[in-house]
């Protein structure tokens, strides 16, 4: 798909006074100010990601409500029940919020939701049993922000309820004693997920922020911040980069191990992502995720084995059904004509619940637009949704809401259940919201890049300094450059060279079969292999300007050190 190229605008004045102060090239300045950087304060801050820069706690809405209920049911001995989403996020945040009340002399009970027998959020079996049970504080975890039925039914029978959550407030959210979620009120806080949620829970409670029990805390605030997707920005950034040697090396047997199995031995987003992730996510989206909590929180060596093996049959059944799926979904895509549709709806009988998501994503990926996979069962339909960038997919649904039984989630992603009969009106309605809101060309896809630069300025020293941009992922991508003109030559599919006359340097990713004599533009990551800059290029197209070096000189793009 042909898409847009949309450069950071750059900014030579401002990137020359950053970089002047912090004793850093212009290049990297500009990186700076395009992620939100602009002041050496906060670049100190960007490239020294430690725990110590933490945050106030109560500057989250709501936090000091929470944290003084939470210690006057420790005081009195109440008994405490944390009920939290299944999936990694829920459970991460869930364990982190179990070891931080464990560790204060709680009395504190665990209980992770069933999403394919109880949907999403606290159930009505659950608010029932608590009804008649001597539990008077319910702490919700990664769901309730907008059940405020099952809230105020707890509320009738005495039992007080607190939320840490991360999901986007809709019409009518629920109110209880304390709701710790950063999209209620005010902005501090939003890139966090329910597990980095958590954390700052637990940094509020112990009063402290470099203590070593919380550091211990990080491998799972890194973990489900991963998991979840979440930007990789302010606290996130922090939570990642402290986070992320933690999970690989972790104090917890369960975690430890499940790396060893999977191979993941280095700390690399990429490799918790595609490894880890999968894995700890498929229990919950069969239904049980016991054995994952058990993994996350155990320390010790028993019974590991068993939840490894439950862990990984899990995962081998998920991969199964979600070829089936994928394939399928597919097929019924192509029916539809899929370049009419400003928002992919697929829904079938048969499918599993739990594999909507991970369906949904593909579908998004694949087909550039925000797509809804649904499962139907019996006489509803429950399904999953996933954007893409510029896109608000849950503005779209609460314009559809007259069909949905029930609806959540945040900009990106999102949950509904629809009654069966309603899915084709539903498609209907969602596409034609859509199309309001982008116009009759629809959502064309823009990449959004750094900087354009000539081939020369890419010196080794400064793409070595491009590393301290790391880690690396949704929020703080790897810096990109568009750079034009040059001669292209193909080795292999993906493997050449590029030269813009004077300059050469070895390219691989996917290229074209160059046509002789022509020039190209090109979208590429620089990186270092052996003290040699290699770029990995995305995307080509053949210039359509006047072949020449980009400007250099004293503007911003002057030639990197080398």
């Amino acid at each position: 798909m042909v898409s847009h190229w949309q450069i950071h605008p750059a900014d030579p004045p401002r990137a020359r006074t950053l970089a002047d102060r912090l004793g850093i090239h212009q290049i990297t300045a500009q990186l700076l100010l395009n992620r939100g950087v602009t002041t050496p304060t906060d670049a100190e801050r960007f490239f020294r990601p430690t725990i110590e820069a933490l945050g106030d706690p109560f500057m989250l809405p709501e936090m000091a409500r929470g944290v003084d209920r939470i210690r006057q049911a420790i005081a009195s001995r109440e008994p405490i029940l944390i009920f939290g989403d299944s999936d990694v996020d829920g459970l991460t945040a869930s364990v982190i919020l179990y070891e931080a009340l464990q560790g204060l002399g709680a009395v504190v009970r665990i209980k992770a939701s069933n999403r394919i027998t109880d949907g999403y959020g606290l159930p009505q079996s659950v608010v029932t049993q608590l009804c008649r049970s001597a539990i008077k504080l319910v702490i919700l975890v990664d769901c309730g922000t907008n059940q405020p039925e099952a809230v105020e039914a707890l509320a009738a029978r005495g039992i007080e309820t607190l939320i840490i959550d991360h999901h986007v407030p809709l019409k009518r959210w629920a109110k209880p004693a304390a709701l710790i979620n950063p999209h209620h009120e005010g902005h501090v806080g939003r890139e966090l997920c329910s597990a980095g949620l958590a954390f700052k829970v637990a940094q509020a409670l112990w009063k402290e922020t470099a203590s070593e029990r919380l550091r211990d805390a990080l491998d799972l605030a890194a973990l489900g911040t991963l998991a979840d997707c979440s930007p990789l920005v302010k606290e996130n950034r922090i939570l990642v980069s402290e986070g992320l040697e933690r999970i690989v090396q972790s104090r917890r047997n369960g975690l430890r191990r499940l790396c060893e199995a999977t191979d993941t031995l280095k700390p690399d987003v990429e490799h918790v992502i595609r490894r880890l992730v999968p894995r700890l996510n498929a229990s919950g989206r069969l239904g049980d995720p016991a054995a994952v909590w058990n993994l996350l929180h155990s320390a010790g060596e028993e019974r590991v084995d068993e939840w490894l093996a439950l862990a990984e049959s899990a995962h081998a059944t998920t991969k199964q059904l979600y070829r089936q799926f994928q394939g399928e979904a597919f097929e019924q895509v192509n029916r539809l004509h899929f370049r009419d549709q400003y928002v992919v709806v697929v829904s079938r009988p048969g499918w599993h619940q739990g594999l909507m998501g991970p369906l949904a994503s593909q579908l998004a990926e694949r087909y550039n637009r925000p797509a809804i996979a649904i499962a139907i069962n019996r006489q509803h339909g429950v399904g999953s949704g996933r954007s893409v960038a510029m896109f608000n997919l849950l503005n779209v649904l609460q314009q559809c809401e007259e069909l949905l039984v029930a609806f959540g989630g945040h900009a990106h992603a999102c949950g509904l259940t629809i009654a069966q009969e309603r899915v084709e009106e539903f498609r209907v309605l969602v596409n034609r919201h859509a199309r309001e809101q982008l116009g009759r060309e629809g959502l064309l896809r823009t990449r959004t890049m750094d900087v354009e630069l000539p081939l020369e300025a890419l010196g080794p020293a400064w793409v070595q300094d491009v590393e301290r941009f790391a880690p690396f992922g949704m929020g703080n991508p790897r810096p990109t450059a568009v750079i034009r003109h040059l001669l292209l030559e193909v080795a292999s599919p993906r493997t050449g060279w590029v030269s813009d006359g004077s300059v050469r340097l070895r390219v691989k990713g996917t290229l074209p079969t160059p046509v002789p004599g022509a020039r190209y533009d090109v979208v590429a990551v620089p990186a270092l292999q052996d003290g040699a800059v290699v770029l990995t290029v995305s995307e080509t197209r053949l210039s359509t300007g006047p072949s020449g070096r980009a400007p250099s000189a004293d503007t911003l793009y002057r030639r990197a050190l080398v």
